[in-house]
């Protein structure tokens, strides 16, 4: 049975319910686990701390490449442990944002050429880690990257009911004609419900340490985002 409500105004098809992948139950948030501030790092050329994890100077303006290996996670000053899923997204942006101030290329338009080159590669790296670890989706997949689980524009999902249901939603988002914008709006929360409920899974999966079942999990949140691209498009539209 799907949980998507099919369209079809000439013989509509029952509501169901969501499809069988139940969360986990939940993992205790730890406390205190966004109150963790990045350690000040002094400054390789005139030892003050550094305002971020960048290795950015603004009080002698010297500018490094970022040391090999340094993860998303680094870049912020953010926790991986307990679980790297776990992100709070206003500390993120506040530290996004004091970080891109200092390595922001304008910044150091009138330093050398090198220096300035430096600048744009921190702050595109700054970028990409932003918007990777702000979206679920993309957070999973760097995530499970890291624990050599990555994840592949091919990877097909081995629930076949759940795929039947995709390959529902995405039909009747096809075939919707614009009399049935409440019921592709319907389909759309439900969607969303979905969604979110797989998102917990995966950060239960996460806390775990399960990588291949949260791999499936993830590759489950492609397709539904799939959908609610698909469904949003035609709302658009309409």
């Amino acid at each position: 049975m799907s949980f998507f409500r099919t369209i079809s105004t000439a013989r509509p098809r029952p509501r169901c319910a969501l499809p069988h992948h139940r969360p986990p139950p939940s993992t205790p948030r730890a406390r205190g686990l966004f109150t963790t501030r990045p350690t000040a790092i002094p400054c390789a050329s005139c030892g003050r701390p550094l305002p971020t994890n960048l290795p950015a100077c603004t009080s002698c303006w010297t500018i490094r490449a970022l040391p090999a290996g340094t993860t998303h996670h680094e870049l912020f000053g953010l926790p991986a442990a307990p679980n790297p899923f776990d992100v709070d997204a206003a500390l993120l942006k506040r530290r996004f944002l004091a970080a891109q101030s200092s390595c922001h290329p304008d910044a150091w338009a009138t330093k050398s050429a090198t220096d300035g080159e430096l600048a744009h590669a921190l702050s595109s790296r700054l970028n990409e880690a932003y918007q990777t670890l702000l979206h679920p989706l993309a957070r999973a997949e760097y995530i499970l990257a890291q624990h050599g689980q990555a994840v592949a524009e091919g990877d097909q999902v081995e629930d076949q009911e759940f795929m039947m249901e995709v390959m529902e939603a995405r039909e009747a988002i096809e075939e919707a004609t614009p009399a049935d914008v409440d019921a592709i709006e319907e389909l759309l929360a439900r969607n969303q419900a979905h969604t979110s409920a797989t998102t917990a899974e995966i950060r239960d999966l996460a806390a775990r340490q399960a990588w291949g079942p949260m791999k499936a999990a993830a590759v489950r949140l492609r397709y539904l985002h799939g959908i609610a691209r698909a469904g949003q498009q035609w709302v658009d539209n309409v």
